[in-house]
This record gives structure tokens, sequence and C-alpha cells, in this order.
């Protein structure tokens, strides 16, 4: 999978540089503009390589849908996300940046699985998304999780979960198809307990999925209804709170 690049708008402010370095760390390619105009420009340069723009909920601009059509306009196709960061700016600001055509919310404070999130949701392909909108809803999380295989535990973090499965961030997953079970805490420490096996891994190597954490993706085998309905109700939560 091609992990394409982002741009980042008002790159000289203090907040947006802190995001940027996040970024490069955690393995994208993240490209500064200081204005909307200096971003035209990385893009006549930069073209479809660009998945999404990074806009400042805070950016000085005079008309930002129009700053915001014209940097489409230099995508061909005009498939480019835009993802607004730095400080929650409040439901009146939200709504002026969703008219802007806003969509993605990455707002301070951000813990790194949902910034990643954000990005791979922003910058996946209009098919992917389509496809991502027929499965159960999955959200992002930043959990502590206990998994189980056989008599040996040991510990990673979710990255996300939904009502059939989950992807648990951690540096050595363990083989395809393990049964494994997974001990997670909702908010308001509601505990959970599901069994399922190992679908995917994630490890270094020339299969490496760079816009993913190293880990494992889990399919439920057994879930119940009332653990079920808790972690859909707490996806549409989640995802709703990640909207503009």
């Amino acid at each position: 999978m091609v992990v394409k690049d982002l741009l980042i708008l008002g790159s000289n402010s203090p907040e947006m540089e802190l995001l940027r370095t996040r970024l490069v760390r955690m393995g994208y390619r993240a490209l500064p503009a200081k204005e909307p105009h200096q971003a035209q420009s990385v893009l006549r340069v930069a073209g479809t390589r660009i998945g999404a723009v990074i806009v400042p909920s805070e950016l000085p601009a005079v008309n930002l849908r129009i700053a915001l059509d014209a940097m489409r306009n230099m995508v061909p196709g005009g498939e480019l996300a835009f993802i607004g960061a730095g400080r929650d700016p409040g439901l009146a600001r939200r709504n002026k940046l969703r008219e802007a055509g806003i969509s993605f919310a990455a707002f301070d404070p951000i813990d790194p699985h949902t910034l990643r999130f954000q990005v791979n949701r922003a910058t996946a392909d209009a098919k992917v998304q389509t496809a991502r909108r027929r499965r159960t809803l999955r959200a992002p999380v930043d959990w502590t999780v206990a998994i189980r295989g056989g008599a040996r535990e040991k510990r990673g973090r979710l990255y996300t979960v939904s009502a059939s499965g989950a992807y648990v961030a951690i540096d050595q997953p363990s083989m395809l198809r393990a049964a494994v079970t997974l001990d997670l805490t909702l908010p308001g420490d509601r505990r959970l307990t599901v069994e399922g096996r190992v679908a995917m891994t994630n490890v270094p190597g020339n299969m490496q999925r760079k816009n993913l954490p190293f880990g494992m993706g889990v399919q439920f085998d057994q879930v119940t209804e009332a653990a079920s309905v808790a972690l859909l109700v707490y996806a549409e939560d989640r995802l709703r709170a990640l909207a503009i």
C-alpha cells in the first residue's frame, strides 16, 4: 500500500511544527507550507503524491473555502482531503471549517493512534473508504489490552476496535490463525473479554504496512450480544467526535 504525503498548512506556528514532527516520527512524509499560496506551489510540484492537507483551526484566510477549493482543483480528480488540526475551535468555528470542505478532525489533545487513524482515513482512496463503510464500524483507541494465548499472557495497546475485531499494536504479535483472548476495558470501567483468531500481522520486512503500527489484527470468534452492542456504540460515538 502506498502511503501518500501530507501537506501541513501554517507550518510556521509552534503547534503545527510539533504536529509535523510527530507525523514524521510515525513514518509519514509531511511537507510544510506557511500559507495557502505556498501550498499551491507545493501541490503544483507534488501533484497526486499529496493525500491530505492539514489545516490549522485558526488559519488566517479571507475566504477559507475559496483557498481550499483552489488547492483541490490542482489535484487531478479533485481527490484531496482536508484535516482540521491544532486547538479545538469550538462548535461555531467547527461549522465554518466543515462549510469550507474540511471533513476530518485531529484537534489537540490527540493520542498517536487517533492521529494515525485520522490521517489514514483522510488519505485512503474513495474505493477503500466505501469498502470500509460497508463493514462494521471501527474506531481508534489507545487502551492497554491483555492478550492470552494458551498459558502465555502479554500486553499491547489497542489501535482500533469494532464489534467484530480489533487491531493490537504490539512488537511481537502472535502467529497467524493463533487463538487469542483479549481482556479490555471500555470507558466507564466496563470490562470485556473476547475470543478470536489472528487474521493478519504487521512486522518489519518487505510486506510491512507502513501506515499501521507493528502488531496484529484479531477477528473475534465469540462475542456476547451485550459486548457487541457496547463496542458498536463506542465506535459510533468515537467516530462522531472525530468528524468536523
